[in-house]
């Protein structure tokens, strides 16, 4: 059996928010599926950032802010090469511009929903951008 696809989560910060909360919690979900993850902030610190499993790669971009990231993130996925990267609807932008410039072949998904559906919407966006891996 294939090993399953790499998939980055990005998000704007672990600070306690709804969507870093759905966010971490789609990371754990796909790890449980057995996909290789990534967790990519900014600045890796913040509440969150305890409660992430170990085998969830963590990385810290070293930058102030997400409007600031889409060269540091493009840069980590040429290195790290995920075949996804999803993405809160509020950094989408900056997830869709760091694709494009790491030209690479990943693809981008928006996590949206509130946060009572947001993983199993996050995991439904997963699923449908790459339906082979499902």
């Amino acid at each position: 059996m294939p090993a399953l696809p790499r998939i980055a989560v990005f998000v704007p910060d672990l600070s306690d928010a709804p969507d870093r909360r759905t966010a971490v919690a789609l990371a754990h979900a796909l790890l449980a599926q057995g996909h290789p993850v990534d967790l990519v902030a900014p600045m890796g610190g913040g509440p969150l950032r305890a409660t992430l499993d170990p085998g969830i790669g963590q990385i810290d971009l070293a930058k102030r802010h997400a409007a600031t990231s889409p060269l540091a993130l493009a840069r980590c996925l040429a290195e790290r090469r995920p075949a996804l990267l999803a993405a809160p609807e509020g950094v989408f932008w900056v997830a869709r511009l760091a694709v494009a410039l790491a030209r690479t072949g990943t693809a981008a998904v928006r996590l949206c929903g509130g946060p009572e559906k947001g993983l199993e919407d996050g995991l439904a966006a997963i699923h449908a951008a790459a339906p082979r891996w499902g």
